[in-house]
């Protein structure tokens, strides 16, 4: 037995050196990643036999040309899921264990050390990186000199902010050639892109936009929080405009004669409220009303805007050396704010919905396409993070991950190559939800069985449940009084291991990294300079007990 473990094991590590080899030797691909917002899987007709109320062919014909995930995963909330995306890290590794959310926050979510999937692939293999749309891991508006002050209205004019300098910890700091984003999305101010680290507009010229709604050039524009952004803000414009400028990006890139590649994140509004469907796609396609619900004509644009970035691509002979991939950052919106009352369902058969630890609040849609490289038309139903894109990009390009950085990534680079290998695919995920920096959900998935765990922060309670979702994909039937009383408390175990709060008694050593480099250490090496705490996150996540700081409430309160 152990002859054959030790040669699949050595078959593994062959395939990877193989695929690392072969991809040096020719060029490596572009890659192109669209991220959807708010999309859940049974918003896309591959999932669950549903073709439901709303046309969707672009994204059909990406399945149908691609590999089609059933059983990934994201964070239930879509700023934990960006910076996990991006850094390849759960997103308790990140500066806030919640997420870091507003550009308020003096930092985006990465740690020093930590190096996001552009960097990587940016200063290990040259490529041409570009991200356009929704940024929303944090950040921080430039202060005036002299100027301390925040102001969450007037994010533009305030008197103690400067935009005449670039914005902090925005997408040029982490990796990005080229940018064009909004930091919070189309849900919150300030309603500006933002172009190159820079606002490309004066500041005083800016507007104040009140709750409503807007009549502007593309549509009915809506604003859901007070705030300053630009003159010409249009909610409802904001996909084409994403897809719009990924197409300059491309032919600025080719334009310039580069022969390194480019790597593109289009990160889409669609379909995040508040929604407001333009009159009209680019192609004259009319889209507001063409549904029975806003969100559906929305779902309906999404597909518009995936099908004009991949023919962009296609158009100008890239697509034979383009990795394509389409995904969301969590599950669907809950029924009452979609189409459920018309037939569509976000979530299919799935329970929960975005927000939650269910599968329907993680569970998101994951295509890959390479055309000549990867299968056509073919299914992968095997446990996958959106975390685990990290790791996989790299190796399909042929680069390792830099030191310390995506730290919590597998990579499932073979099993897209062919289902039947499924070696060192990863056996266990974890899910949590946050409310003021505590833990108010979590879930830990190994293989088919899910451990779900709420906690009351009030009261103390705890509910505890375990599903089989082999047997019950709806996670209708709490099997825990069912289980081994060992097993379920291994499962609970493991969840804390991979959670913000391991086992007070934790011995073991772990790497801490410092810009000069790493020592290895464990958690007595905090109990002498306390200070230490503030300086390493890891011994913050690691030793609750020794450092006492942000995370300490929470093991408290959630794990006593």
């Amino acid at each position: 037995m152990w002859k054959q473990n030790y040669l699949l094991i050595l078959l593994l590590f062959l395939t990877r050196d193989f695929l690392s080899s072969a991809q040096e030797e020719k060029k490596r691909p572009n890659i192109v990643v669209i991220m959807a917002d708010d999309v859940g899987c049974g918003d896309l007709p591959m999932y669950f036999n549903n073709e439901g109320l709303i046309s969707m062919p672009n994204l059909k014909r990406f399945s149908q040309l691609g590999v089609t995930f059933k059983d990934a995963h994201s964070t239930p909330l879509c700023a934990p899921s960006r910076y996990s995306f991006l850094s390849g890290n759960y997103q308790h590794r990140g500066r806030k264990a919640q997420g870091t959310w507003d550009v308020l926050t003096g930092h985006n979510q990465f740690q020093k050390h930590q190096k996001s999937i552009a960097e990587a692939l940016r200063d290990k293999a040259g490529y041409n990186t570009a991200t356009f749309g929704k940024y929303h891991i944090g950040g921080q508006i430039p202060f005036a000199e002299g100027h301390s002050s925040q102001n969450s209205t007037h994010k533009l004019t305030h008197v103690g902010y400067d935009w005449t300098k670039p914005f902090i910890e925005g997408p040029s700091d982490i990796g990005f050639n080229t940018s064009f984003v909004t930091p919070n999305g189309i849900q919150d101010s300030p309603y500006a892109f933002i172009r190159d680290g820079y606002l490309p507009f004066d500041a005083t010229e800016s507007k104040f936009w009140t709750r409503g709604e807007h009549g502007q050039q593309y549509g009915t524009s809506k604003i859901q929080r007070k705030g300053e952004g630009s003159q010409d803000w249009d909610s409802s414009a904001y996909n084409m405009i994403v897809v719009n400028e990924t197409e300059k990006f491309i032919d600025q890139h080719i334009e310039s004669g580069a022969d390194n590649p480019f790597f593109v994140y289009a990160a889409l509004g669609a379909v995040h409220g508040p929604h407001s469907p333009p009159d009209f796609y680019i192609d004259g396609t009319p889209i507001a009303g063409r549904y029975l619900t806003e969100h559906a004509d929305m779902l309906f644009e999404l597909d518009k805007a995936v099908g004009s970035i991949v023919t962009m691509v296609e158009e100008r002979g890239l697509s034979d050396n383009t990795l394509f991939i389409f995904l969301s950052d969590n599950g669907g919106v809950r029924t009452s704010n979609g189409s459920s009352s018309y037939g569509h369902d976000s979530h299919g058969p799935l329970r929960g919905y975005k927000g939650t630890v269910y599968e329907g609040g993680h569970r998101v849609p994951l295509l890959f396409r390479w055309d000549n490289e990867l299968p056509a038309g073919e299914e992968r139903n095997n446990l996958v993070s959106i975390t685990d894109m990290y790791d996989t990009i790299c190796q399909l390009v042929g680069i390792t991950k830099p030191l310390q950085s995506a730290q919590d990534s597998i990579s499932f680079a073979n099993h897209l190559y062919s289902s039947v290998n499924k070696q060192g695919l990863r056996k266990q995920l974890g899910t949590w939800v946050y409310e003021n920096g505590l833990v108010t959900a979590e879930a830990l998935r190994i293989k088919n069985m899910k451990l779900v765990i709420h906690h009351d922060i009030q009261t103390g309670k705890r509910t505890t449940e375990i599903f089989n979702l082999r047997q019950d994909i709806s996670e209708t039937t709490n099997i825990i009084n069912d289980m081994n009383k060992k097993k379920a408390r291994r499962m609970i175990r493991k969840l804390r291991a991979h959670g913000p709060c391991p086992n007070k008694d934790h011995k073991k050593n772990f790497k801490l990294v410092e810009s000069l480099g790493t020592q290895s250490a464990n958690c007595t090496f905090f109990q002498e300079k306390r200070k230490r705490c503030d300086w390493y996150i890891e011994g913050e996540v690691k030793c609750p007990s020794a450092c006492k700081s942000r995370f300490s409430s929470m093991c408290d309160s959630v794990y006593g």
